[in-house]
């Protein structure tokens, strides 16, 4: 019976990543060692418990009641109306947001083309009249001629007001030239369209609409760098317009810490700095195209993994580590840091990003170990209790799993990537003293995911395409039938007709999972998702210069919870120009944030980079995500060379 689960035994995969059958034969003496030492099965652990056998399969669990099963078939009961309703919320908003991205990708080249053409027009036209008084010698040329400078206006304009109003391009370039391209702009434009004969009317309207929004933009900023951000803004506040970081790029550490400053100083700068006079690649300038292009560019290897399975004792379930050994001949270097990588949203060991990490690890001779969440790459799930962004147990029982089979001497650092970042740095506040990692590199991933809820840039544009793959990868192909069984009819509905991240959570999630509300499940799942020391305004002039854990502080005396409580070296990597998790996710006095508590905390803070991003040179497919990976390696060869060395108390 159980031969027929994919997972039963161990499958062998035909894609990029590919889990290997049959391994024990073709491993490494080394390998083996650490591979019987982690004692964790090759198969699913209960792919040979009958009684759990039918759980284990993905196929549909018992409905229950015929309500449900009614609401199974509800959207073919709406009849054609309702069925195009939701089709038109899973695919109007995606197509409007990658819309919208593409223009200000562009913006930079649309604007000066457009003027270009504009005036252009201009001149032409000054000498049609004086060499032609007879205007309307052709009104079919005419007509065409005014149809195509409609376009190129509306779209110029447009561009430029991005150019002036987009917090990522104020943020790389200021405000002098998207306001020099938006006022010539605007006086090309009156100028074009008061010689229109046809559209003058319908194209003046167009425009005077897209100057009201710029002039909302513009009002509704965040304008002053130097001012404390919360203060003005707080999660709860709405902030449509430019939203420039209040804090600075660079590396923050406790100086006063001898185990941080000795990590700091023996982590070589090229490493971890981030611009074009280090390789940066110069024509990205916003941290869109810092995001995107790697994604659509970017060619990773083939990597073959070794599957176990580790189960969780509190609910049993049990989730893939899928293991890479050193590239010379599989060799596990017992010396060498184990890396235990947590992946991204909806991802798993075949994550472009991943996968090259783990390809350049291993070719350094590190063993790699991808944790895969548990429901995603096909594997099973038992029972209800399917991923969420706040579970922290099954790393828990990862790490655990992984510490007693290493040298006592090597590191175990985890390593997260986006949702992964998050995740990793909800465990290592958590878990404090008790961590089982020996340090970790949060790369991408919010601290406070609260600050999310008013991130309405990355909302609009990023979120619809995340929510698309979630409802339909992992929600629909997988999960369906659970998901039926707990929500209501029109909760169902709207999760189907979900068009962002955060609507998707709000069912898939909160309501399935039984949060409060969408704010309490962000934050149980962040590692600052219970400070109160960034949620009450405070004067400019007054800068916090210690926390307190004590959660009996009062107003005078914030607290900044449960991160104060992180007891390995652990590094946030983030850039201020993330299109996907905003700046502020980060705390808005890094200063303050990395004395909290012990003092191990470490953030380098880029300018630039985008969302799991920055991209190096003229062609960015050579180099790949090599930035982002350094700048990890980097960090875990500086604290493995100060463990080693027993400097700066790390013994």
């Amino acid at each position: 019976m159980a031969d027929d689960v994919p997972f039963c035994p161990t499958n062998t995969k035909d894609s990029s990543t590919a889990i290997e059958d049959d391994w024990f034969i073709n491993l490494h003496p080394s390998a083996l060692k650490f591979v019987q030492a982690l004692d964790l099965p090759r198969d699913h652990p209960h792919c040979h418990d009958d009684s759990m056998f039918q759980s284990i399969q993905q196929g549909p669990l018992p409905l229950g009641s015929d309500d449900v099963a009614d609401g199974y078939y509800y959207e073919r009961s709406m009849g054609m109306i309702g069925r195009i309703t939701t089709v038109w919320y899973q695919v109007a908003p995606a197509l409007l947001a990658m819309t919208e991205l593409w223009l200000r990708l562009f913006a930079f080249a649309i604007a000066p083309l457009a003027l270009a053409y504009l005036i252009s027009n201009e001149w032409q036209l000054g000498t049609r009249t004086h060499t032609n008084p007879n205007r309307n010698a052709n009104l079919v040329s005419r007509r065409r001629g005014e149809i195509r400078t409609s376009f190129i206006v509306l779209v110029g304009m447009a561009a430029c007001t991005v150019l002036l109003t987009d917090t990522m391009y104020v943020q790389a370039h200021g405000r002098h030239y998207g306001g020099a391209s938006y006022i010539l702009m605007t006086i090309v434009t009156f100028r074009a369209v008061s010689n229109f004969k046809f559209y003058r009317r319908p194209v003046t309207i167009l425009t005077y609409a897209i100057l009201l929004l710029s002039i909302y933009l513009l009002y509704n900023t965040n304008t002053d760098a130097t001012t404390d951000g919360y203060a003005a803004h707080s999660y709860h506040d709405h902030d449509p317009g430019i939203d420039l970081p209040t804090i600075e790029p660079g590396l923050y550490y406790d100086t006063s810490n001898p185990l941080m400053h000795n990590i700091a100083n023996h982590w070589p700068k090229h490493s971890r700095t981030y611009d074009v006079a280090h390789g940066a690649t110069p024509y990205l300038i916003t941290g869109d195209g810092l995001t995107g292009i790697p994604f659509l560019v970017n060619s990773v290897p083939k990597q073959t993994y070794h599957r176990v399975w580790v189960e969780n004792t509190y609910d049993r379930e049990a989730v893939a580590l899928d293991i890479a050994f050193g590239a010379r001949d599989g060799v596990h270097d017992g010396t060498k840091p184990v890396y235990l990588v947590l992946h991204g949203l909806n991802g798993g060991s075949d994550e472009e990003y991943v996968r090259e990490f783990v390809v350049r690890k291993t070719a350094e001779g590190h063993t790699c170990i991808v944790m895969i969440a548990r429901g995603l790459m096909d594997t099973p799930v038992r029972g209800w209790n399917v991923f969420h962004g706040a579970r922290t147990l099954d790393i828990e029982t990862s790490s655990k799993a992984i510490r007693k089979a290493i040298h006592k001497d090597s590191l175990l650092v985890g390593v997260g990537f986006s949702m992964g970042a998050i995740i990793l740095s909800n465990y290592v506040a958590r878990s404090g003293t008790d961590c089982h990692l020996d340090a970790a590199v949060a790369v991408s991933g919010g601290l406070d995911m609260r600050e999310q809820l008013n991130f309405q840039r990355g909302k609009r544009l990023w979120q619809p395409m995340l929510a698309q793959g979630l409802r339909d990868d992992f929600i629909v192909s997988k999960f369906d039938v659970r998901f039926r069984q707990r929500l209501t009819i029109e909760q169902h509905l709207q999760l189907m007709r979900a068009s962002s991240v955060q609507a998707v959570d709000i069912h898939a999630i909160v309501t399935y999972n039984g949060f409060n509300n969408l704010t309490h499940y962000y934050t149980e799942m962040s590692a600052m998702g219970d400070t109160t020391a960034f949620q009450r305004k405070r004067n400019r002039n007054t800068k916090y210069t210690a926390y307190s854990n004590n959660d009996d502080d009062d107003d005078n005396s914030p607290s900044i919870g449960r991160i104060g409580q992180v007891s390995i070296p652990f590094c946030v990597i983030h850039a201020l120009d993330d299109p996907l998790i905003t700046w502020r996710t980060m705390g808005h006095d890094p200063d303050a944030l990395v004395r909290s508590g012990s003092g191990t905390i470490m953030m380098l803070l880029t300018k630039s980079g985008g969302h799991v991003g920055w991209p190096l040179g003229l062609n960015p497919r050579l180099e790949g995500w090599r930035w982002m990976h350094d700048a990890v390696g980097g960090f875990v060869t500086s604290v493995d060379s100060v463990k080693r060395g027993k400097v700066g108390g790390m013994t």
